[in-house]
């Protein structure tokens, strides 16, 4: 089976970071064809690393990871030469040494179009930091004028209703299905749950009417992104086989990010070489979200909504 990925890079120093080279070369080693579109001012020994093991093709910094796909999916030609066809970006640590568990599983799976997890908050869609494609959806005309109508959008938020939700949004529309590779167990749903309820608490203050009652429990029954909630799995066995920086970095849901981090250096050292350093350099330009800030709450909340901390899970 032919694959082809376009891997949307950008840093704010213009390095490859230890993390970003383990993705490229895990990738390389699955794929037929790995084009990386950056958006990073490279620094000549990370343009000549690149060079060496993917096809580069540098652009200027506006439209996020998804104008970057656009771009790379433009430059690659004929899509429909490969049996699948992948967009990815570098905003998450993959655990695994070869991506090729994955596509192995993925390839006995009926489905359309799949990625690493989905979520379901805003709208049902596959989570847009790894997707891929079989050759019927990369030739269907919801796909082509999806990527042609696309525009570069400055707006975070907006990039995410219109694109990310849109993209599964328009496949579903032309009746495509999609799967994850991530399959949550009853325990994962049970703990996910707990935990949305903990933030819920500790994103408002303590209710005292019924209206912010009522507003308590719909946050605390939102869907929720199994990208950040239940993170941890990624420790058994690598069965959620990745773990976003923005995890690492803001800690949502205040689960102690940083034992996760020393459990993962420890679980898999070669992946999570340089992430620490990453961050710390890093820091300055990535402050706090409004979306990642957590408000003190009464102790007497505890109780009622524990944290379930990161586990040494197998």
């Amino acid at each position: 089976m032919s694959r082809l990925a376009v891997m949307a890079h950008y840093d704010v120093a213009g390095e490859l970071r230890p993390h970003v080279r383990g993705q490229v070369e895990a990738l390389a080693a699955s794929v037929d064809t790995l084009l990386v579109c950056t958006t990073a001012q490279l620094q000549d020994s990370a343009r000549a690393w690149l060079s060496e093991r993917a096809v580069l093709v540098e652009r200027a910094n506006y439209g996020y990871d998804f104008f970057s796909y656009k771009v790379g999916l433009d430059a690659a030609g004929d899509l429909t030469a490969y049996d699948e066809v992948v967009v990815c970006n570098d905003t998450y640590v993959f655990a695994l040494d070869s991506y090729e568990p994955v596509f192995a599983e993925m390839a006995t799976r009926p489905c359309d179009f799949w990625g690493l997890t989905a979520a379901e908050r805003l709208a049902p869609h596959i989570q847009s930091f790894f997707i891929a494609f079989r050759p019927w959806v990369v030739s269907s005309r919801a796909f082509t004028t999806f990527w042609e109508e696309m525009e570069p959008i400055s707006r975070r938020r907006q990039v995410i209703r219109r694109y990310e939700i849109g993209m599964s949004r328009r496949l579903y529309d032309a009746g495509f299905t999609s799967d994850t590779y991530f399959v949550e167990t009853s325990e994962d749903r049970r703990i996910a749950r707990e935990r949305m309820r903990w933030w819920a608490a500790h994103r408002s203050h303590f209710p005292r009417t019924r209206t912010e009652v009522r507003e308590w429990r719909e946050r605390a029954n939102e869907p929720w992104n199994p990208a950040r909630s239940l993170a941890d799995r990624v420790l058994d066995d690598a069965r959620l086989p990745y773990v976003k920086i923005d995890t690492l970095r803001y800690d949502p849901y205040n689960l102690d990010a940083k034992r996760l981090l020393d459990l993962c250096e420890r679980r898999f050292p070669e992946r999570f070489a340089g992430v620490r350093e990453f961050l710390d350099d890093t820091a300055q330009y990535y402050p706090l979200r409004d979306t990642e800030r957590l408000l003190p709450t009464p102790l007497a909340l505890e109780p009622l909504f524990p944290r379930v901390r990161y586990s040494d899970a197998r």
